[in-house]
């Protein structure tokens, strides 16, 4: 048996490099950028008004007071898209509108609410205005030459954003991991099934099929391979062509779970069998050829920790993502919290802030079938090996189950 921490060092070292494909723009967010982008624009591309107003040289409106206003004539109009075309005089105004394109020899903007109309072609200026107001400058923004994106960034709308209006109407990303899952068990039938007696749901395919799309995975369901060596080896087979191997139950020691020898007679080498934790101490984890073989146990809560914690940092990494782990907090124990023996814990949680502090509780039971509390947790309260309990006040580490940070690899419709 193995600690977490050498389970991941094995894992993260068998992920082979990023693939990358180019995606139009439409389709670019939620994807995780597979280059360095750099502008070759100046972003804005001119200077431009930041305000309706009228734009001007600062010089004309030096001696401007109240009881003295300077008149100017008003000269033209530069809006957004249909710029003033000709050079500011002396004395003279360019009505600008926000976006407008500042006129050459305009080093200034006055807002429209602090000019005074002088009949149909003229203005009153009662103060100065200093040098550059309202201005927005060429490539204040983005300078040509700067990058913009860092291959590994999960591309959110604000990049995307960024890449048009630096010009790209596409961007290479890294390839979704083809993830396959594969349920064993004589016990488990498909959702819309009535089970008969000694029968369950199958429902960790499902949850797994949305952790892996969370992740930034494809999943492919292989559906349920019984309890039979030849049944799952076929089915072992046909998974072997994705990137990611997933198998549930059958991991363990029962005079059924057969999942090991079959990993080994198809050509599986196993880098380790179990870890130091709970639950989910029966994990597998082993790599044929570039794909990485993970068997999760089969209870409902022991499939989704172990995910989480092993599964997800691989699929991560093999998008080349810059952030594969969720960052993780401290927070205050509201209550007393049991390790479970010498294993290093991860407790299902809900934190809650007070003033400036996390303060945690767990969901109830802890037992690895209650899947209500994956679904009422909101983080994984992390108890380091061990064995000792913390009493209520003690500090303890906590890991977000939604981190906002790590949104999934979306995709979207082409444009």
């Amino acid at each position: 048996m193995i600690s977490a921490e050498k389970a991941l060092r094995i894992i993260l070292d068998a992920v082979p490099a990023a693939r990358g494909e180019s995606v139009r723009l439409g389709r670019a967010a939620g994807r995780t950028a597979a280059e360095d982008i750099t502008s070759g624009d100046d972003i804005p591309p001119f200077d431009n008004s930041s305000m309706d107003g009228f734009a001007l040289r600062c010089a004309d409106v030096a001696s401007a007071g109240d009881g003295h206003p300077v008149r100017l004539t008003v000269a033209g109009e530069s809006s957004a898209g249909n710029p003033y075309g000709k050079r500011l005089r002396t004395g003279t105004a360019v009505r600008v509108m926000t976006g407008g394109v500042i006129p050459h020899g305009a080093d200034t903007v006055v807002p429209v609410e602090h000019a005074e109309p002088a009949g149909e072609c003229a203005v009153l200026l009662r103060s100065p205005s200093p040098r550059g107001a309202f201005i927005r400058r060429k490539g204040e923004d983005i300078r040509r030459g700067r990058r913009v994106i860092a291959r590994g960034e999960l591309l959110t709308p604000p990049h995307v954003g960024v890449l048009a209006a630096i010009g790209r109407e596409s961007v290479r990303v890294a390839v979704r991991p083809r993830t396959a899952i594969l349920a064993t068990g004589d016990e488990l039938v498909p959702p819309g099934r009535t089970p008969g007696p000694g029968r369950i749901r199958n429902s960790s395919s499902y949850a797994l099929m949305g952790m892996v799309k969370e992740s930034g995975g494809t999943p492919v369901f292989l559906g349920i391979a019984r309890d039979r060596k030849k049944a799952i080896l076929k089915k072992v087979a046909e998974g072997l062509a994705s990137d990611i191997l997933l198998l549930t139950g059958g991991v363990s020691v029962g005079a059924h779970d057969y999942v090991g020898e079959v990993l080994h007679r198809a050509g599986v080498e196993i880098r380790f069998w179990k870890v130091n934790i709970r639950p989910g101490s029966p994990l597998l984890f082993g790599v044929a050829r570039r794909t990485l073989v993970f068997g999760l146990p089969g209870n409902p809560v022991s499939t989704a920790v172990t995910f989480l914690q092993f599964v997800r940092p691989a699929l991560r990494r093999m998008l080349g993502r810059t952030e594969i782990f969720p960052p993780r907090f401290t927070a205050v124990a509201e209550e007393p919290l049991d390790p479970a023996g010498t294993r290093r814990s991860y407790l299902r949680g809900i934190v809650r802030r007070e003033g400036g502090t996390l303060r945690v509780k767990t969901t109830g039971s802890q037992s690895s079938g209650v899947m209500t509390s994956m679904l009422l947790a909101n983080c994984l309260i992390i108890l380091p090996e061990g064995g000792k309990r913390m009493s209520a006040g003690s500090e303890v580490e906590i890991e977000f189950l939604r981190d906002p940070a790590f949104a999934h690899d979306g995709g979207g419709n082409d444009a």
